[in-house]
């Protein structure tokens, strides 16, 4: 019994001993095959890129660029013509009615002018000057010209060196008879020893002339593949500084659209206390009815002063031009942006003083 169960405890102890080298055997493949795919995925991604490849990643980047900047200017033109429309809502419906409180109760305000034509004049064409990427000949047809011509010469070359061996004078304005091209080939194919046969002067020329435009194509086409990928890089480093550009006129018009939606936000806060200054005139005149303006109330002089300085700081801002003189947004409409706004804080605080 002893000994039987010995003998199972070393058939297990084999067993696990076994499993442990089957398992040692796997992870050592796995981490084989692990470091081949690191090593061809590095292997990857150091490969130079093509002539083809470099000229389609110029063509994506410039095309994404104009893209963008075509999304933006959308953008922009909207946020204009949502501003024209709130201006014109608030002068329809509040300011409008403002003017002709004050002027019933004998104030005269700063009358409010329309913005000038050149108030939001911001460029609504492309500063950068559009970049188009074309595909770049492969330069084969012109090699191949080359070869007919070169292969042309050789023909010639044999001809005229058959010629003056001869002695004879060829005329190049007309097709030589088939009598002279046989005694031509004949003469060439008896520079190699083969005796005179005009089949094969006829196969050394072909094969020379093919051997000599086979060579000019062959260096024209590599001549020109080098020359491509030069320039394909050159192209697609002038993508990525087309792009460099175009992000920062889209940045420029990011800041114009920004600074157009707090000019309507404040709009809209300035129609919201215009409707309240009218309807605290309108309170004057029917309860103070129309007088001299140095014979009103205190309260209600106060209330008009009030108004009247409303009316200038939305003045300010509505005539002050947004665009400066590049079509790029103004610093002084910024800084009247700044002043509206520290207006209309201070009035806010006087209704809750």
């Amino acid at each position: 019994m002893e000994k039987s169960n010995d003998r199972a405890e070393e058939l297990q102890t084999e067993e696990h001993v076994d499993d442990i080298d089957v398992q040692n055997e796997v992870a050592e493949m796995d981490s084989e095959e692990k470091e081949s795919v690191e090593l061809s995925s590095e292997s990857s991604e150091t490969l130079p890129k093509s002539t083809e490849e470099l000229i389609e990643e110029a063509r994506a980047i410039v095309n994404q660029s104009d893209s963008e900047v075509k999304d933006c200017m959308q953008i922009l033109d909207e946020d204009i013509s949502k501003y024209e429309q709130t201006k014109t809502a608030l002068f329809e419906s509040s300011v409008n009615e403002t003017e002709k409180l004050l002027e019933e109760v004998g104030f005269e305000p700063e009358k409010i002018d329309a913005i000038g034509e050149g108030g939001l004049k911001f460029s609504s064409s492309d500063p950068v000057e559009p970049m188009q990427v074309k595909d770049l000949s492969s330069g084969k047809f012109s090699a191949f010209l080359l070869a007919l011509v070169a292969g042309f010469a050789v023909v010639a070359g044999w001809s005229y060196a058959a010629s003056k061996k001869m002695g004879m004078t060829l005329d190049v304005s007309k097709v030589p008879s088939e009598e002279t091209r046989n005694t031509l080939f004949s003469t060439i194919g008896g520079w190699i020893d083969l005796g005179e046969n005009p089949m094969i002067g006829m196969g050394i020329v072909a094969v020379s002339a093919l051997l000599v435009m086979w060579a000019v194509y062959s260096l024209r086409v590599f001549l020109r593949k080098n020359k491509n990928l030069k320039i394909a890089e050159e192209v697609n480093e002038e993508a990525k500084f087309y792009c460099t550009k175009k992000e920062e006129c889209k940045k420029e018009m990011d800041k114009v659209s920004a600074h157009i939606h707090e000019v309507i936000e404040a709009l809209g806060t300035f129609k919201v206390f215009f409707d309240e200054e009218n309807a605290k005139m309108k309170r004057i005149l029917y309860l103070e009815g129309t007088l001299p303006f140095n014979e009103y109330h205190q309260k209600s002089k106060e209330e008009m002063e009030n108004t009247n300085l409303l009316v200038n700081s939305l003045n300010a801002l509505v005539t002050t031009p947004m665009a400066g003189a590049s079509g790029s947004l103004s610093q002084e409409g910024i800084h009247i942006l700044e002043k509206a706004k520290g207006a209309l804080q201070r009035f806010r605080e006087k209704l809750y003083a």
